[in-house]
């Protein structure tokens, strides 16, 4: 394989040698080979997005300060040919402002916060357990709550506060449409399509389980619920709540800036 020049220095491995870190210790900090850290350190390709999200956490920064945003003019990387339509969840930003939610909003986020801690999606789902279709079903019936709460609420909670250009119905919206409808829209038809193949005979967990996509999609459910939960935390934050989801990993610090920047 022919060498490249060597490229100017990327801001990922800049920050880590600013910590002192080896490649190999990144690497293993987010589950990914030596070789990958390479690769992006030379700026020749980008982690997915659930790995961005991993290392927002690892190096307390956030993806533009670790230039981990794809130019939108940049040629196509092997990682985008790849996963054509990666429906990993982008994490929060922490350009996403911070107010002081007043009385609507708390109640309002609770609302939201219930509904997402007591069901399937925001639970771990454990090997050969669940039902796909059941947590696509979940998620998709939030789209219909979350539309009656910011109905019932009005524009109490969709105001922007002086110097932020979001509110509480802004990052309602953004976790369903950025979060939950590029799942929904790729995996719904296509589960739907081999669903209907099922003979009587075979019972549906079973039959899931023989779907050539069923590990796919189980993990694409996993990243979703990584996003899910970000928002959960967020959302009780609002609301003024301790977090009723068990064994939950910490914020990571681009969702933490949410409501701790004033």
């Amino acid at each position: 394989m022919n060498k490249r020049p060597h490229a100017k220095e990327t801001l990922l491995a800049r920050a880590r040698k600013k910590r002192g870190w080896t490649q190999a210790y990144v690497a293993q900090e987010v589950a990914v080979s030596i070789d990958a850290v390479r690769q992006w350190e030379r700026g020749r390709h980008l982690p997915y997005q659930a790995t961005i999200h991993k290392l927002c956490g690892l190096f307390q920064m956030t993806p533009e300060e670790l230039g981990l945003l794809k130019e939108p003019d940049s040629t196509p990387s092997r990682q985008s040919a790849e996963k054509p339509h990666d429906t990993a969840c982008p994490p929060l930003q922490s350009t996403q402002v911070i107010w002081t939610p007043n009385e609507a909003e708390k109640k309002a986020a609770w609302e939201i916060y219930v509904e997402l801690v007591t069901r399937i999606p925001i639970a771990p789902l454990v090997d050969d357990e669940g039902i796909l279709r059941e947590a696509l079903s979940s998620m998709y019936s939030l789209f219909h709550t979350a539309r009656a709460i910011l109905r019932s609420y009005g524009p109490t909670i969709a105001q922007s506060r002086p110097g932020s250009s979001q509110s509480l119905s802004y990052l309602v919206v953004r976790m369903l449409n950025t979060i939950l409808r590029p799942l929904l829209a790729k995996w719904h038809p296509l589960l739907k399509a081999y669903e209907e193949t099922r003979p009587a005979s075979v019972g549906i967990t079973q039959y899931e389980q023989q779907w050539e996509r069923y590990a796919e999609l189980r993990q694409q459910i996993t990243m979703v619920r990584n996003g899910l939960t970000g928002y959960a935390n967020v959302f009780a934050q609002i609301a003024g709540v301790s977090s009723l989801i068990p064994d939950i990993p910490e914020l990571r610090p681009c969702e933490e800036a949410v409501l701790q920047r004033s």
